[in-house]
């Protein structure tokens, strides 16, 4: 089940009535396909994910409570079909604790991924350590962003029109602290967005001053912001689709955007690029030729930036970057020359 699936239940389910009733209730629709998956609203129509769990041995997790998620482990609670019946039972429950409409869509595609990533029927510690996972990536929604959303745009951007999404994503960068956006093998990666018409950026003294034996290229391009374009939650759809078979990268997909655009995230999925503008500007040049600060620096000095224009520098070609190191030709997209 996809997340415009699971979407679609959530907006056709009308929150149910708790006053009468001593334990919580959801109006809740099962998942198509699933067991033990159920969409559901509470009586203060806020998005769940229940999952019925079964007793078991051992002792449950603490429930989880933070700003925009909380999770309680085998609840005893009930919930109402479409039909109005009701039932009682025990289940794991989720709950988006936003009212942002763009924090619920994230959550319930987040959810999507959990179901594809456990299967029906999962066990206590699968449920408990997936929770958590997603407890985690909505822990980084209360942090300020980290990147601007132009640079994420550019790192997703890329991912999307790479030979091979599942490569692209797992060279991903992890954190915030890496020095460069992909790393596989002896490649590094770094992606480069400019809001106007000058291919101007701002490089760190250690990206242009590499590991020796590694292969460091940037990757240029110009974006603008257009109505009707191209948007973050286009570009994460799109990468879904493409690496949908490995959840445990659909997963990381969600953890570094959360991570990158933390409280800004639900202004941020909508935001709309020009695609022909990006693709068609996209350039490569090597990091260890471009105007920047090279050598020894001065005993006591770190953290160095600097601007460095890249107007009068000499792009690559895909087909000479993949004879320096094959590993480029599944990051390259299918149509740069």
């Amino acid at each position: 089940m996809n997340s415009a699936g699971l979407i679609g239940i959530f907006d056709g389910i009308t929150a149910p009535n708790n006053e009468t009733s001593s334990s919580p209730i959801f109006a809740a629709r099962q998942v198509p396909g699933s067991e033990c998956y159920f969409v559901g609203k509470d009586a203060n129509s806020q998005a769940c994910l229940l999952v019925a769990t079964m007793d078991g041995s051992g002792r449950n997790p603490p429930p989880i409570r933070l700003e925009s998620l909380d999770a309680q482990f085998e609840l005893i609670c009930q919930i109402t079909d479409a039909d109005g019946q009701m039932a009682e039972g025990r289940f794991t429950v989720v709950r988006c604790r936003s009212r942002d409409v763009e924090t619920i869509r994230y959550f319930l595609s987040v959810c999507g991924v959990l179901i594809r990533h456990l299967g029906d029927l999962p066990s206590r510690s699968d449920l408990a350590s997936a929770v958590q996972r997603i407890a985690s990536i909505f822990q980084s929604l209360r942090k300020p962003p980290v990147r601007s959303l132009n640079g994420l745009f550019g790192e997703l951007f890329l991912i999307s029109r790479s030979r091979n999404p599942e490569r692209s994503v797992a060279a991903w960068r992890i954190d915030e602290g890496a020095r460069f956006d992909f790393s596989v093998g002896d490649v590094r990666l770094e992606v480069k967005t400019s809001a106007g018409r000058a291919r101007k950026h701002v490089f760190s003294y250690e990206q242009c001053n590499p590991p020796s034996g590694t292969e460091a290229i940037v990757a240029s391009l110009l974006v603008e912001r257009i109505p009707g374009g191209l948007s973050l939650a286009n570009l994460i759809t799109d990468i879904e689709t493409r690496i949908s078979k490995n959840e445990d990268l659909l997963l990381k997909l969600h953890d570094v955007t959360a991570s990158t655009l933390g409280t800004s995230i639900s202004g941020a999925m909508d935001v709309c690029f020009d695609p022909r503008l990006a693709e068609s500007s996209l350039l490569f040049f090597d990091l260890r030729e471009i105007p920047a600060i090279r050598g020894e620096l001065t005993p006591g000095v770190s953290d160095v930036r600097f601007a460095s224009d890249l107007v009068d520098q000499s792009p690559l070609t895909a087909s000479s970057l993949i004879d320096r190191d094959p590993l480029f030709w599944e990051l390259m997209p299918d149509q740069t020359q």
